[in-house]
């Protein structure tokens, strides 16, 4: 069945929204309306669809997003949502990130030039598959060692921003480019980039290479930055997060690090 009119309006006025996400957005709310079949609805038709969904055996992280995309569809339409709960992760596997003694090895099995730049990219600058997707050799800062992540029409950048760049990872990007001075830098769609990270994972024979993803390098670049000691509001500008909020989650590793150290330390405490 086609959107009605009010769904077409909410869809509209998610700006700032990537296309994927907003591709996601209508996927969940087409599959609402397509299950209620009507174009009114109300908070009990939202509970009673996300009750099936839950029955049906759909994953927690399929139900969360189609909770949150629901209770601000209804929000938008000045409906009551307070009694759409928005389900947790804690029955979904482990944040999957690439552990310390993985990396080296899950690096080593990138043999060829472009690869190896990608997932560097990912890794050392926290971009989004989309945004390297995106990234035209003009947006590249090599004097003052940053790229700028801007939107050139592929794909929808939430945030324009300035990000920084290792050196070894630049000296790639000029052996990649040879002397090329403006157009994509890769002629790959963020599908082909996400099967390439997994096959690389899994050539690796890294334990969890199927549940590994580009935004999960986005995930270990993040996760790596705070246990480092690196501060939450750089690694805000450099991810593009709106809020801080949103990046205040990866403090949780910061303070497994801790409990880590506790522990290894006041282990010796009784025997002091």
């Amino acid at each position: 069945m086609d959107l009605p009119e009010s769904a077409l309006e909410f869809l509209a006025s998610l700006i700032g929204k990537s296309k994927n996400t907003k591709k996601t957005y209508v996927t969940i709310i087409k599959k609402f309306h397509e299950r209620i079949k009507k174009e009114s609805f109300g908070e009990k038709d939202i509970l009673k669809y996300l009750t099936e969904l839950e029955l049906k055996g759909a994953k927690q992280s399929t139900l969360r997003l189609s909770a949150i995309v629901l209770k601000k569809y209804a929000k938008y339409m000045n409906l009551d949502a307070s009694k759409i709960p928005i389900p947790s992760y804690k029955n979904e596997p482990k944040q999957i990130y690439i552990r310390e003694e993985d990396l080296t090895r899950f690096l080593n099995s990138f043999d060829n030039l472009r690869d190896k730049l990608i997932v560097r990219l990912l890794l050392f600058t926290g971009c989004r598959v989309g945004e390297i997707a995106n990234m035209h050799v003009e947006d590249i800062d090599f004097a003052r060692r940053v790229i700028k992540i801007i939107d050139h029409g592929h794909y929808e950048i939430k945030k324009q921003r300035l990000v920084p760049v290792d050196e070894y990872t630049l000296d790639l990007l000029r052996s990649y480019i040879k002397g090329k001075s403006h157009g994509r830098i890769f002629e790959l769609s963020v599908r082909a980039i996400q099967k390439m990270i997994k096959r690389k994972a899994i050539k690796a024979g890294l334990p969890y290479a199927n549940q590994l993803t580009p935004h999960k390098l986005r995930h270990t670049m993040a996760i790596y930055w705070i246990t480092k000691g690196g501060d939450l509001r750089t690694l805000q500008r450099i991810l593009g997060h709106s809020s801080i909020r949103t990046t205040e989650i990866y403090l949780d590793y910061d303070f497994q690090d801790m409990m880590r150290v506790y522990d290894r330390v006041t282990r010796n405490f009784v025997n002091s």
